[in-house]
């Protein structure tokens, strides 16, 4: 809902308010924006010079009673709550031709939706509009009220000069106070279904009562939002996505930005329970949030594509590497500083060892004869009259035992005779 939106060229209808036209105290200066319950104006009080804004509900809804009692409750819910995080209504009438609105403070800034298309927000940015979000809706919970269309569109930032964007919550439109049981108000005469698919609970998909806990899940869907950039069950139409939203389990945000903390994802996983019990409350949702800024280092949201995280992860790991070779390389030369000290000991009797294997040799040489006898086989041959010398000594040793003995002479030549 930002000034420059007044320029903005819209589709013009002859229910449109034209500039200086006065509505209650103040004067219409153009149109900021179309919603759907009505057309939203800028206008200023002509004495003070206050600015404000306008809302009127549409020609087609004004003469729908649901929908003007609808378009009255959202005024009488803001009251009654009275939050500063949640825009503040404070007059309500009927134009001349019988269109309901009601004018609320004016708020220079963006919607969270047009920030989310801009870039990316820094973590602790999101981590501060959760918790803003939950603590609105909290104060809205506690007056019974549950706003049941809780989406990016819904959330506006508030410029302030020097600080951070202020959260504010709009659109209480189809906010339902708790203790009604008449489930008529929960499905319209006309079939529409109350809330936004992108961001709806099971609960209030089937048409079932709902309670504080399906803003918890909107709450979770907004958040795996801001944390990816992405749906959480994105669909090209609206039933396939209130499918996934019945049935398919919560997706981990961290699979989209892997510098989405394990405490959030879990975090946004329970949120997103199809299960209405099993969902955190806002208490614990804030507690968790409020801490996880404790960390060191927090880590951003990636710059407009997921590739770009993952480059980013890429870099960091390249550093966790580098580091880690640095100390194993200390490790190593530590360790190495150790082993030569005691090494030098432990060394020198290796070195007094090597007598010991000289001590072997011998076992070389008696490899080196072994070849000397093969140079003896060659010349065999005409060492062969050698064997009968070898074979008639033990002769000889048997015929001295004989009478022959004393003709030595006769030896010889007996030996050939004896073969």
């Amino acid at each position: 809902m930002s000034a420059s939106e007044i320029e903005r060229p819209d589709v013009r209808t002859p229910y449109d308010l034209l500039v200086g036209t006065m509505v209650g105290e103040y004067r219409v200066e153009g149109q900021l924006g179309e919603g759907g319950m009505g057309k939203v104006y800028a206008a200023t009080h002509p004495v003070i010079a206050k600015r404000a804004a306008i809302k009127v509900l549409h020609p087609e809804l004004s003469v729908n009673t649901e929908a003007v009692e609808r378009f009255i409750q959202e005024a009488r819910s803001v009251n009654q709550i009275g939050h500063p995080n949640i825009v503040d209504i404070f007059a309500f009438g009927a134009l001349v031709d019988g269109r309901s609105y009601f004018i609320m403070e004016w708020l220079r800034g963006e919607s969270l939706r047009d920030r989310i298309l801009r870039g990316a927000v820094p973590i602790q940015h999101t981590l501060q509009i959760l918790d803003t979000i939950a603590t609105a809706l909290e104060a809205a919970h506690d007056k019974g009220i549950v706003h049941r269309d809780l989406k990016p569109d819904n959330v506006f930032l508030v410029d302030i000069k020097g600080a951070a964007p202020q959260v504010k919550l709009l659109d209480f439109g189809i906010a339902k106070l708790l203790g009604n049981d008449d489930l008529r108000a929960e499905r319209t005469r006309t079939g529409n279904l109350l809330g936004t698919p992108a961001y709806i609970s099971p609960e209030q998909a089937r048409g079932h009562a709902v309670d504080h806990r399906t803003d918890i899940y909107a709450l979770g869907a907004l958040a795996y939002e801001l944390m990816t950039g992405w749906l959480p069950f994105p669909a090209d139409n609206a039933a396939d996505m209130i499918a996934k939203h019945l049935f398919e389990p919560p997706p981990h945000a961290s699979l989209s930005n892997a510098d989405v903390w394990p405490e959030l994802d879990a975090l946004i996983c329970a949120m997103l329970a199809k299960d209405a019990n099993e969902r955190p409350t806002l208490a614990q949702v804030r507690m968790i949030v409020s801490q996880v800024p404790l960390r060191a280092s927090a880590p951003t949201f990636p710059t407009t594509l997921p590739d770009q995280a993952r480059g980013s992860n890429r870099s960091r790991a390249w550093l966790i590497l580098i580091a880690a070779l640095v100390a194993g390389l200390l490790g190593v030369v530590l360790v190495l500083g150790v082993g030569r000290d005691d090494g030098a000991h432990a060394t020198v009797p290796p070195i007094e060892m090597k007598p010991v294997p000289q001590t072997v040799e011998p076992a070389v040489t008696v490899t080196k004869p072994e070849p000397a006898p093969a140079a003896p086989s060659v010349p065999p041959k005409p060492a062969e009259p050698s064997p009968p010398a070898v074979k008639a000594h033990p002769k000889r040793a048997t015929k001295p035992t004989k009478p022959h003995t004393p003709n030595p002479a006769q030896d010889d030549p007996d030996a050939p005779m004896d073969l």
